[in-house]
């Protein structure tokens, strides 16, 4: 990175295609940030505020996600394997062929009311089963 990671953690910051594994961004505030095709994995975000964050096709496997707001953010292809999702915050997200296998998800917390595609996503089954019983099968 040519800037410092405390210089470039702020709302709509450019971390397109960045290797930020195993980054401690606990309650950073990340609002309409380019985060697409970012290196995620294993980070620490929990409590972090990535409302609009373009996080396409980034890599969030085994990340700490307890809390974080990513409502309206776009998650396409987005892989959140192994990552804990307790708490987190889907809602008005699109999931189209995001990769929820193996992710430790509360499906009672878990809000992804208003998610677009969040059937195309890949889930494991019985969370799938409870989403759907949760929010309908349409």
């Amino acid at each position: 990175m040519d800037e410092s990671l405390a210089e470039k953690i702020k709302p709509s910051a450019d971390l397109r295609g960045d290797d930020l594994s195993g980054a401690d961004l606990s309650g950073a505030t990340l609002v309409q940030a380019d985060m697409l095709n970012c290196d995620l994995s294993g980070a620490n975000l929990s409590g972090a505020d990535l409302n609009g964050a373009d996080l396409t096709d980034a890599d969030l496997s085994d990340t700490n996600l307890t809390g974080t707001n990513l409502t309206r953010a776009r998650l396409r292809g987005t892989l959140f394997s192994g990552a804990d999702l307790t708490g987190a915050v889907l809602s008005q997200t699109d999931l189209e062929g995001a990769d929820f296998s193996g992710a430790k998800i509360d499906v009672e917390k878990l809000d992804i009311s208003g998610a677009r595609a969040w059937q195309q996503a890949r889930w494991d089954a019985p969370v799938l089963d409870a989403l759907k019983a949760k929010y309908g099968s349409k």
